[in-house]
């Protein structure tokens, strides 16, 4: 895959890069916080190329399993109370509701644009900007 216009700048200011026949993750390392998450998919929508995704599931022990002081842990009390039964499985989610859905990361596909960390909502994604040294040493090359 081709280097984004980013990435080719971001290869220009580092001396001794290697050749850019691969992307990797050039722009910034993403991190993903779960617990933070509440499945509005709005990552998904903005990502160039298709790492992040929705799933037509979601599965509803991530909110069980969540801290109990974060937004997924304190919708997973609000199921507890209200549920007849705990959940064996994921749920499958109708097409016309658009949030609570199981997001997908493919970290592979990932370029580290960062897209999806400026535009979630809760802060569940973080873009880590990568320095100039960490990139050449990926790359076998020697940062100035």
């Amino acid at each position: 895959m081709p280097l984004t216009a980013r990435g080719e700048a971001i290869f220009e200011r580092i001396p001794n890069s290697a050749p850019r026949e691969s992307t990797g993750s050039i722009g910034c390392e993403i991190v993903r916080h779960e617990e933070l998450c509440i499945g509005c998919a709005r990552c998904a929508s903005v990502c160039p190329t298709g790492a992040t995704e929705t799933s037509g599931t979601f599965d509803p022990m991530q909110l069980f399993a969540a801290p109990p002081d974060s937004r997924r842990g304190a919708l997973g009390e609000a199921l507890r109370k209200i549920a007849r039964h705990q959940p064996s499985g994921p749920i499958e989610v109708p097409g016309r509701v658009s949030s609570f859905r199981s997001i997908v990361y493919e970290a592979e596909k990932c370029i580290g644009c960062g897209a999806c960390a400026r535009i979630c909502p809760t802060g569940a994604v973080e873009a880590i900007p990568v320095s100039a040294a960490e990139i050449a040493s990926s790359r076998g090359g020697e940062a100035a």
